[in-house]
């Protein structure tokens, strides 16, 4: 198997994962700014990106020292926590809120003075209550570094920027369905280089634990029993346990369990299917089987989660 998430059934498992989690992309901020300037952002439940399209910058986070940015540079804080972002850690910080609001009202902040940074934030929300490894995985701070101007990850940020400029606002179908591919991109490159330090990514690399994964998320509904699996990727039930516990945190039917929930509540949130014909495709006995499932784990009724999708004209 070739290194990275280069791999056409790595990269199918991984977008899989992030298509069933339904990452909605968002630039929440874009502006030149003039030094000395200084952000703030409190603690949120979704991942947060700061882009320095002009200038260095610092951000700063409770469990992590600060950090110094490049022009060029990518910060992102994929648990939500609360940081700041400024040309030099010892200026006062305002709000996020209150520097949104006013390039809301066309009356920017920080713009006495020659224009030395320009900066790019985003944020990708997601369903509360769903989670994955792979999130789980994920440390506080990514610094993704020396981003090259010909890559698809910096393309991407022109394309954004470019749109930003020539409408005047930060948020249409066109700049959010880029935010969210950008996303997925700075994931993917952040991956491809860390695999060795994550268990999530380690597991993409042992090509039976990898084949297994691949084998639930391919066939959800099939009645995967410990010992088919081991049958099928050439492992001891016991060997497949351990291996997979190690590299993910979790057993594999547990795993094949929360996949199956994940993408149950997918479908009765964004489809009109009826529960028994969810249940039928994802191995549930009965759809009354899957209503208890997900009640246990998401504290939510199917019958909650369709109202959700109902209120939010989905």
């Amino acid at each position: 198997m070739s290194k990275g998430i280069k791999d056409v059934n790595t990269f199918n498992l991984f977008t899989d994962i992030i298509e069933t989690l339904k990452f909605r992309g968002t630039i929440f901020f874009s502006s030149d700014l003039s030094a000395p300037w200084g952000i703030s952002l409190e603690k949120r439940k979704y991942p947060r990106f700061h882009i320095a399209l002009k200038g260095e910058l610092y951000v700063g986070a409770e469990s992590t020292s600060n950090v110094k940015a490049n022009e060029m540079d990518i910060f992102m804080l994929p648990k939500g926590d609360s940081h700041w972002i400024a040309d030099n850690p010892s200026n006062k910080k305002i709000p996020s809120s209150q520097a949104v609001n006013a390039c809301e009202l066309g009356t920017p902040l920080f713009q006495t003075g020659p224009k030395t940074h320009r900066l790019m934030c985003g944020l990708v929300e997601f369903d509360e209550g769903l989670t994955h490894p792979i999130l789980d995985a994920l440390p506080t701070v990514i610094h993704v570094q020396g981003v090259n101007h010909n890559s698809v990850i910096w393309k991407l940020v022109m394309l954004i920027d470019q749109e930003i400029r020539e409408s005047g606002i930060h948020r249409n179908p066109s700049i959010d369905k880029l935010t969210e591919i950008l996303f997925l991109k700075i994931l993917m490159q952040f991956f491809n280089e860390n695999t060795e330090n994550y268990s999530f990514l380690r597991v993409i690399h042992d090509k039976r634990i990898h084949q297994a994964l691949m084998l639930m998320h391919q066939n959800p509904q099939h009645d995967w029993t410990l010992e088919a699996l081991g049958s099928e990727i050439g492992m001891s039930k016991a060997t497949l346990v351990r291996h997979f516990q190690d590299s993910l945190g979790i057993a594999p039917i547990a795993y094949l369990n929360h996949w199956r929930r994940l993408k149950a509540y997918n479908a009765i949130r964004y489809t009109n299917d009826s529960m028994d014909k969810i249940a039928n495709s994802l191995g549930f006995t009965s759809g009354r089987t899957l209503s208890r499932a997900l009640t246990r784990e998401l504290g939510k009724t199917p019958a909650e989660i369709r109202q959700q999708q109902k209120r939010e004209g989905i």
